[in-house]
């Protein structure tokens, strides 16, 4: 009994501050993902600019995004995790600085390449980070819950901050900007109070080479058949996931059919559907464990495709009153992918190149979803149909649907 409590002490004493990261990363979380402009952007962007230009500044977005992703993982393997997520709050709060004061196409421009900076360098480094100081820990098993747990408050964080944004936004849609760019700064201050957990960054440098190197040796992971499927279906979800986050804003403004963007009520409207899309998707991100438990992972991943499919197609085909209960649900796929995934995925990858791993797997999938933003941008030239669009969407979703149910009998359980 004695010898079992020295090694208890002794194992709850060696980091210390380590714990204060678990008890940190949750409100970092929910700050970051605090975007009290979600229910209103694309409404801001076209009282601006035209849809087309719209949908190309969207694409601008992934692009830059793509742009970073990989180097912000490398940057975040090689220098660490801390110092990475504390650049990644500092460069969202310049963009809201942008968005708020800016009136055009190159401020706005100027504004989501911030952005795309700031959520590639929280992109991968985030979960690793949450990983990691487990790992040192020696608590690992603990992080699918934590994971599922963090997952809930961050969607509970961000359908409170679409509510009060679009509460604001009814006084002028710039306004939901001010309490986004409060937020980015609450963000930047947990990150800096956090502690880097990383082993292997001391005496590392940046060079191109070891940029090279560390990909390679990234990608040298893929040799395994079930973290191939899983980064597959990552990059698809990617592309699904955003197609109704993109476009139930101009869907409920066709269906509302308000005189203005700015005088009628779908800044409101656009804020407490997006409340109510994330207080459901909080409860099922708490619950998706306990789903994967009991349906299997694959199943349980799938499930998540299926559903956003669905969505898809019932924006594309009715604009009724009714399909808004079904966008109320856009954001469970998320939901229910999100630690199930995570759980899978972070073992499976080593540590000092988990973060450059994860940020591969995003760029191909915001790569892939700027390329088809960018050709949903043409479809129908500068005035494009909402409608067109979206069953194109519908076409893209059901092949990836259906590429993903074929090569899902290759996948092993690990």
């Amino acid at each position: 009994m004695i010898g079992y409590t020295r090694f208890r002490l002794t194992e709850s004493t060696r980091y210390p501050i380590m714990e204060r990261n678990l008890r940190l990363y949750p409100a970092y979380a929910t700050a970051f993902a605090a975007h009290f402009w979600l229910p209103v952007f694309f409404l801001y962007f076209q009282s601006h600019l035209t849809v087309a230009q719209v949908l190309r500044l969207e694409a601008l977005y992934y692009f830059a995004v793509v742009l970073t992703e990989v180097p912000s993982g490398y940057f975040s393997d090689v220098i660490g995790r801390r110092i990475t997520l504390i650049l990644a709050a500092a460069s969202v709060c310049v963009a809201h600085g942008l968005f708020f004061f800016g009136s055009s196409f190159s401020h706005f421009a100027a504004g989501q390449i911030f952005l795309a900076i700031g959520m590639a360098f929280n992109s991968g480094t985030n979960t690793a980070l949450h990983y990691d100081t487990l790992a040192r820990l020696d608590r690992t098993k603990e992080y699918d819950q934590r994971e599922a747990r963090v997952a809930r408050l961050a969607f509970l964080g961000s359908g409170v901050a679409a509510l009060l944004g679009g509460v604001v936004a009814t006084f002028g849609l710039r306004n939901a900007y001010a309490l986004s760019f409060a937020g980015g700064l609450a963000a930047l201050a947990l990150a800096t109070a956090m502690k880097e957990p990383n082993r292997h960054t001391d005496g590392q440098r940046l060079s191109v080479f070891a940029f090279r190197l560390e990909i390679g040796q990234a990608l040298r992971e893929l040799r395994q058949p079930a973290l191939r499927w899983l980064s597959a279906y990552v990059v698809i979800m990617i592309v699904l996931n955003h197609l109704p986050y993109i476009f139930y804003q101009p869907y409920l403004d066709q269906l509302l059919q308000g005189p203005t963007i700015v005088d009628g009520a779908t800044p409101l409207s656009s804020g407490i559907v997006t409340f109510i899309t994330m207080i459901v998707a909080a409860y099922i991100a708490g619950r998706s464990i306990w789903l994967r438990d009991r349906l299997g992972l694959v199943p349980t991943l799938l499930l998540g495709t299926a559903l956003q499919t669905l969505i898809i197609a019932a924006m594309a085909l009715i604009i009724h009153p009714l399909i808004v209960f079904l966008i109320l649900l856009r954001s469970c796929p998320r939901a229910i992918m999100t630690a199930p995934r995570n759980a899978a995925i972070n073992p499976l990858i080593q540590e000092e190149h988990r973060a450059t791993y994860l940020s591969l797997e995003s760029l191909v999938g915001r790569l892939a979803f700027s390329a088809v933003l960018w050709g949903l941008a043409t479809l129908g030239g500068p005035d494009s149909d909402l409608r067109a669009i979206l069953l194109t969407a519908t076409a893209i979703a059901v092949v990836g649907l259906i590429g993903l149910l074929i090569s899902a009998r290759a996948f092993k359980k690990q």
